[in-house]
């Protein structure tokens, strides 16, 4: 049985489009000292506010460990602060502050070129459903990372 054209599998080609868009939000986020992971954060704290280091690595789609060492790096800058839950004593709850909110504004600006670029091929109505599409996949596949269906 011949092999197919590894670009007919939606697998290789969600992963090539995100190696080459993880590489233009790298670049983006360099002069501003932000990992992805650090962004993602970041954006997530400051949309949905505080929650346990577990519900914001699910939301971000890593793991509790790179999630740990993302927020470790954004607690060392004043970013983000660690404090134990009001009504859950165990659960240390994660949230954002107001410097990092900022860097979260600056962050999502600086990697608009990149979105741009990436949605160029389509006109402002194929964008929106492009977005859906993707949005509708990423339901399917990892639904902590969207906000719930109201």
């Amino acid at each position: 049985m011949p092999v197919s054209d590894p670009s007919e599998h939606i697998g290789y080609l969600i992963w090539q489009l995100s190696q080459a868009y993880a590489i233009r939000i790298e670049q983006a986020l360099r002069p501003l000292r932000l990992t992805q992971t650090q962004f993602s954060a970041l954006m997530r704290l400051t949309v949905n506010g505080a929650m346990s280091g577990a519900e914001l690595a699910r939301r971000c789609g890593v793991t509790a460990q790179s999630m740990g060492t993302a927020v470790q790096g954004l607690t060392e800058r004043g970013l983000v602060e660690r404090r134990a839950h009001p009504t859950h004593g165990r659960i240390i709850e994660i949230s954002v502050t107001p410097q990092g909110e900022d860097l979260a504004v600056r962050a999502e600006r600086a990697i608009t070129p990149a979105e741009e670029e990436a949605l160029s091929p389509f006109d402002p109505q194929e964008q929106g459903r492009v977005r859906a599409d993707l949005q509708r996949m990423l339901a399917t596949l990892n639904p902590h990372a969207l906000p719930a269906p109201e």
